[in-house]
């Protein structure tokens, strides 16, 4: 694999322990929203040692339209990520790929619903902001699901975004007020919570994003639902659901 080298322009905070990464985009990178990319940084730049060396699969958050690529990224304790944490302006890492084929199709009409898992929101992100650069009208249903409100990544700007036949639901697992918002929540993504937010749940198209126990768990509820598994997509590489594949049939 060929890598190109991003420099960082800037790192917001997005969550609680959680961060956006925006990188230049390399002249004539393009990409579908969904996909993600390897970042390598070099073995001798890392902090401290890493077991899985200096690279790993990053969804892409940002949408295909923009100028940057950006990432987002929970803290954690592997010389990737504290080498990561401490970049600054102007360092640069190495990207390849895109890869993935969990997109949403163009030609499509069908409702689509998205159900991420914590820093999962990355490429929900990435395909919702596709969405309001493209003026799609198709219904899109975002469900994301954390422990508390400051857990959840990107919330005020997912909140705030304007797209007709848009829907944000946002379920907190571990809060202990309750919902006082549209469109707010609490426990876990059900069958019944998708139903009531998505009514055309029949014949939507399903995304699901997240680590491998949530993904799992996605996985159940909707087949369990009677969703027709060629239409509940999944991220296709090890780094989120370990599924290794783009669907679950």
């Amino acid at each position: 694999m060929d890598f190109l080298p991003i420099s960082l322009l800037k790192v917001e905070t997005v969550a609680d322990r959680t961060k956006a990464f925006f990188f230049t985009k390399p002249d004539g990178f393009s990409f579908r929203a969904g996909q993600y990319v390897m970042i390598r940084i070099p073995s001798e730049r890392l902090v401290e040692p890493d077991v899985r060396s200096g690279m790993r699969p990053i969804s892409i958050a940002s949408a295909p339209g923009d100028r940057e690529l950006t990432f987002v990224m929970r803290a954690g304790s592997t010389g990737f990520k504290k080498t990561m944490w401490n970049l600054v302006p102007g360092e640069t890492i190495g990207v390849g790929g895109p890869l993935g084929n969990a997109t949403v199709p163009d030609e499509e009409s069908r409702p689509i619903a998205i159900l991420c898992g914590g820093v999962g929101i990355a490429p929900a992100r990435s395909m919702i902001r596709d969405a309001v650069s493209k003026g799609d009208r198709r219904k899109f249903v975002l469900f994301s699901s954390n422990r508390t409100l400051r857990d959840v990544p990107c919330h005020e700007e997912l909140l705030s975004t304007d797209l007709p036949g848009y829907s944000y639901v946002w379920t907190l697992t571990k809060a202990e007020n309750e919902p006082s918002q549209k469109g707010e929540e609490r426990g876990y993504i059900t069958a019944e919570m998708i139903e009531r937010h998505l009514p055309e749940w029949r014949e939507a198209l399903y995304y699901v994003i997240g680590a491998p126990a949530f993904a799992d768990s996605m996985k159940s509820v909707l087949l369990g639902m009677g969703v027709v598994p060629e239409n509940v997509h999944m991220d296709p590489f090890a780094g989120l659901t370990g599924s290794g594949s783009k669907n679950v049939a």
